[in-house]
């Protein structure tokens, strides 16, 4: 007679993690005619433990089917919470800037462009700001919510120069400048402050905004600002250009100075200056100056030898030398016209000269070829003269014409003199609209002005 075996039912045990992320079932075998597992009593084994969420069916209902007995078997998980996403801010420029020599699309270095200056516009975008996310909560297996870690707002900070735009979203310049990294933060300056000289170590400086330099500029260098230049030092055989004012407090030399306002020196030495409105300088010597305005010589108040000329007048003590150095003063647009009128006229008598020569030229080959046929050579030097000849006859009717027109302009007199508070030295010229003198005699605290026609000194008050 055999023996009894005990009979043994399919044990069930779950198991989850102390986070209550994940759950475990394992099931052993049964024995003996024991009761099996089933779908039914896994249910009601995670009904018992409380696991109520993420409960996998289907994966349950394969291990019962495929009698997956002593393994564990997820059957539940968890859906887990997303995190939000912290706010960024992306820079369209590097915060760093290094001064080295910039190449062209040609591969060619400027080594007096250092890329210093960083030129920006009002309104142009420095950053982009992305808004931190929420995310979402999840919910444990036993259908607790788990909470998420919200995003955290990226730390700002606006500098000078820059705004906060389009809901916070956008940092942009809100003035024209130069723009630099301060302090954690892009800043926008209106002045671009050059605390030494303009020199290899700066490199030539191009700037929308105003420029002061601390110290001078040096030879072959340039400084552009589309509003003011200032120079606490001097400026020598160098270029300054602004759509504003210029200032030099020393002086300068043998530079080239351009403005659309005003530009005033310590003292001005071989120099073109080319300004819309007035000029000053304690000195002026040499060097050709034009003024919009005045040309003011201020202080010692010298003007000796050059050129200048001035739209509204000029104010001086004292004009030329002892010995006699040639010092041209041209007055009034009337004067800058009947200039060029001179120059026209000039102009039209070296293109007679030439329009004859030209036409000995053709007449002589038009002979040749009554002869016989002309050479290639010659006939390409006929074409050639008959052109010149049309482009020049053509060039002289449109001088012709603009000459009408000044003289129509010169009738207009304006009422510009001269004043020297001390004296005016023979050797100078003197040009106020269309009457021309020059002084022979000394002439002490006078203005010259134009009456009937002429120039004449009177006693200057």
């Amino acid at each position: 007679m055999s023996e009894d075996r005990p009979v043994v039912h399919s044990i069930i045990e779950i198991s989850m993690d102390p986070n209550r992320t994940t759950a475990f079932v394992s099931f052993t075998r049964p024995e003996n005619g024991g009761i099996d597992i089933s779908v039914d009593k896994i249910m009601a084994a995670l009904n018992e433990k409380n696991i109520s969420f993420g409960v996998l069916k289907e994966a349950i209902t394969k291990a019962v089917e495929r009698k997956l007995y002593n393994e564990n078997i997820c059957v539940a998980r968890w859906e887990a919470p997303e995190d939000g996403i912290d706010g960024e801010i992306r820079y369209f420029y590097k915060p760093e800037q290094n001064a080295a020599p910039v190449e062209n699309e040609y591969g060619i270095v400027d080594y007096k462009n250092l890329g210093l200056v960083r030129n920006i516009t009002k309104g142009t975008p420095i950053a982009t700001i992305s808004f931190p996310t929420d995310g979402k909560p999840g919910t444990d297996i036993t259908g607790r919510v788990v909470l998420q870690k919200k995003g955290v707002p990226v730390k700002l900070n606006i500098g000078v120069g820059t705004s906060l735009v389009n809901d916070g979203a956008e940092i942009i310049a809100s003035v024209d400048g130069n723009l630099s990294f301060k302090n954690g933060a892009f800043c926008v300056d209106e002045t671009l402050i050059i605390n030494g000289d303009v020199d290899i170590s700066s490199g030539n400086i191009d700037f929308i905004g105003s420029v002061t330099v601390k110290g001078s500029v040096f030879e072959g260098f340039r400084v552009t600002s589309k509003k003011d230049i200032n120079v606490f030092g001097s400026v020598n055989n160098a270029e300054l250009y602004a759509d504003g004012n210029i200032t030099i407090k020393i002086g300068s030399i043998n530079s080239s100075i351009e403005c659309r306002g005003d530009a005033k020196f310590g003292y001005c030495e071989n120099s073109n200056v080319k300004c819309k409105g007035n000029v000053e300088s304690s000195s002026f010597v040499g060097g050709n100056v034009f003024a919009g305005k005045k040309i003011i010589a201020s202080g010692k108040g010298v003007m000796l030898g050059g050129k200048y000329t001035a739209l509204d007048g000029v104010e001086a003590s004292v004009i030329g030398s002892d010995k006699y150095v040639k010092t041209e003063l041209t007055l009034g647009n009337n004067a800058i016209l009947s200039e060029e009128r001179d120059n026209l006229e000039k102009s039209i008598i070296q293109m007679e000269g030439e329009i004859e020569q030209l036409t000995k030229i053709i007449d002589t080959l038009a002979e040749f070829a009554k002869v016989g046929k002309l050479s290639p050579e010659r006939e390409n030097m006929k074409t050639v003269s008959v052109r010149s000849r049309i482009k020049m006859q053509s060039e002289i009717k449109k001088n012709k014409a603009r000459i009408e027109e000044i003289n129509k302009d010169l009738e207009l007199m304006q009422n510009v003199s001269v004043s020297a508070k001390r004296m005016i030295y023979p050797g100078v010229r003197l040009r106020i609209n269309s009457s021309i003198l020059v002084l022979k005699n000394i002439e002490n605290n006078v203005k010259a002005i134009v009456d009937k026609g002429e120039i004449i000194f009177v006693p200057l008050r």
